[in-house]
């Protein structure tokens, strides 16, 4: 079959001019298939290997969330176990009269002699209300730390905020103690501030 006439000039160049030619024209259709077919892939992949990337990212962010997730939950329930715990062991309202009585049947049977036993008004707080309760006795100083071991056994939370002691040499008692106890009752979120003991509304008197 005869070439074209286009071709005749080819068919008869040398065969270096031929094979370079040849050369020439894989390179082009390489070229040519390079930024027509395998760049536009090369891109699609770089793009999935981004988001890939991306995804994996957020999927450690994830698990890292879930994790702080479920350790905030573990640390919600202890602090739970921990808040019901120290409730049993707050007095409330009504267990604010027998308590008052706790603490001055305590000090008589230590053998305090006690002139003062003043409750006084209720400090409200974000979770709890403070109740001080002035107090002032004479004895000797084993009696007073039988006083302190007393309430620290009792069931509900008192504790001592401030003391002070003078001495009483001319007296049968070493020494007069005027003290500062404090007992306190759980006060849910958004509850109405503590009223004065013996107030009108105070609950249990």
């Amino acid at each position: 079959m005869a070439l074209p006439a286009v071709f005749e000039p080819l068919a008869a160049a040398p065969r270096w001019q031929r094979a370079l030619l040849g050369l020439l024209g894989l390179v082009v259709l390489t070229a040519l298939a390079y930024f027509l077919v395998l760049s536009p892939l090369q891109l699609r992949v770089d793009a999935l290997q981004a988001r890939r990337l991306a995804l994996e990212t957020e999927l450690i962010q994830a698990r890292a969330a879930a994790a702080d997730v479920a350790r905030a939950r573990r640390e919600a329930a202890d602090l739970e176990q921990q808040i019901a715990v120290l409730k049993e062991r707050l007095p409330g309202e009504k267990d604010m009269p027998p308590l008052f009585r706790a603490l001055t049947d305590a000090a008589f049977q230590s053998g305090l002699a006690v002139s003062l036993f003043q409750p006084r008004e209720g400090r409200t707080h974000d979770y709890y209300v403070e109740y001080p309760i002035a107090m002032t006795a004479e004895g000797g100083y084993h009696q007073l730390g039988e006083f302190f071991e007393r309430i620290a056994g009792l069931p509900r939370v008192v504790n001592v905020q401030e003391l002070k002691a003078t001495g009483l040499p001319r007296s049968k008692n070493s020494l007069r103690a005027d003290l500062t106890l404090a007992t306190y009752t759980y006060r849910p979120v958004g509850s109405p501030p503590a009223p004065k003991p013996g107030q009108p509304g105070a609950k249990g008197k």
